[in-house]
């Protein structure tokens, strides 16, 4: 009798059914019944006994065997031959920047990529973290070499990260390419998050604040020889703490856009380069991450904005600070003979009503000239502006 698979019998009468039928003719009533009995089948199939998604790591494996790749060929989606030995030994989750650049060049679907991705056991490395600089800035004080994992350990729990840095940062996007250190990027933030603890200010961070006059308030700022000064003062207003901390020896941390668990929004920068237009452009795209919703409660973004990324979300914050520091509108039409002379830099900004540095450094990005205007971008004249840069 032909009706729905409802249970265990029912099913293994239509298996039987579908055995007698496989000899059936195409074209035949045979035929058309075993191609009904069939998805019948498929049906209960895939109700009571559903595939499991492939695990990430699995999908990955799957790809390079399927496409003939190497661990080499991996590098551009995860950034350098460290980590994609890491995450191929089930050492290391991805990040979110790896799951779209894998999404988008292998075709690995994102909700394959997304699944949370079990890891080896093993111990929190603390010899990882820059222990001297952490000891330097007052972050972690042990009272002997024996207790510097315990104050780790105590340290990440007070920045709610846990023992678990790499679950944390699996949460995350890293725009660090080949050069990012995992272990002193976490450190970064986590500073970040405990110098942010400790201000309160005037209103809550809502992101729907953050429109187009907002940022172009932010803009005019510049302006001022204190504007960096004041940004942090605007962003306060906004419900977002800006934080200046000194990057590591031997790291590319240009800035960072945090949400925690809270809601509370942070911006960090590292001032790595002493450039006002280098300034204004890491602090539009760090706030175009917060503006454009690219970062979930609990989680954060750090860029070196010299890194490449394939990750869209990296692109459109790209394209949001350009665009609020200089409109695309009357940028275009001005010919590339024009716009490489100081007349033209300083008519600009004024027109503009912001820094000639930031007109001078999209004149050298776009000409890839940076020789160009090499005194026009302010160099050595951001960090004076905050005294804990060199402490």
């Amino acid at each position: 009798m032909e009706r729905l698979i409802k249970t265990e019998a029912d099913y293994n009468d239509a298996l039987a059914v579908i055995d007698s039928l496989m000899g059936a003719e195409p074209g035949t009533e045979d035929d058309e019944r075993l191609e009904y009995w069939a998805k019948l089948v498929e049906v209960y199939e895939e109700e009571h006994y559903p595939i499991p998604k492939p695990t990430p790591l699995e999908a990955i494996k799957f790809a390079m065997d399927q496409q003939g790749l190497t661990r080499r060929d991996l590098e551009p989606f995860m950034g350098s031959k460290g980590v994609v030995s890491e995450v191929l030994a089930g050492k290391r989750r991805l990040s979110l920047d790896m799951i779209h650049a894998l999404h988008a060049g292998l075709g690995i679907p994102l909700d394959t990529l997304a699944q949370e991705m079990p890891l080896q056991a093993q111990p929190l490395d603390v010899s990882a973290f820059p222990i001297k600089e952490m000891k330097a800035r007052g972050w972690i004080n042990p009272a002997s070499k024996a207790e510097v994992e315990a104050a780790v350990r105590q340290w990440l729990n007070e920045c709610g990260i846990g023992d678990a840095p790499l679950a944390y940062a699996a949460r995350s996007s890293m725009r660090l390419g080949a050069r990012g250190d995992e272990s002193a990027m976490l450190a970064w933030v986590c500073g970040l998050k405990s110098i942010a603890a400790k201000e309160t200010l005037p209103v809550k961070f809502d992101r729907a604040a953050l429109c187009s006059d907002f940022l172009r308030g932010l803009v005019v700022l510049s302006r001022d020889p204190r504007g960096p000064v004041l940004a942090r003062e605007y962003l306060a207003m906004a419900g977002i703490h800006f934080v200046v901390e000194r990057h590591f020896p031997k790291t590319y941390m240009d800035g960072a856009a945090l949400l925690e668990p809270d809601g509370t929004a942070v911006i960090g920068m590292s001032l790595r380069h002493d450039r006002i237009d280098n300034f204004w452009f890491t602090l539009l795209h760090e706030v175009a991450h917060l503006t454009l919703g690219h970062i979930e409660p609990g989680s954060f973004v750090v860029d070196d904005l010299e890194a490449r990324s394939q990750d869209a979300r990296e692109r459109d914050a790209d394209a949001l600070a350009m665009e609020s520091l200089i409109p695309s509108e009357g940028w275009k039409a001005i010919p590339p003979s024009v716009n490489t002379t100081q007349e033209f830099v300083d008519g600009m900004a004024e027109k503009l009503g912001i820094h000639p540095a930031i007109v001078a450094g999209r004149v050298r990005h776009e000409t890839r000239n940076y020789r160009l205007f090499a005194k026009l971008v302010g160099s050595g004249e951001v960090r004076a502006l905050f005294p804990q840069w060199s402490m």
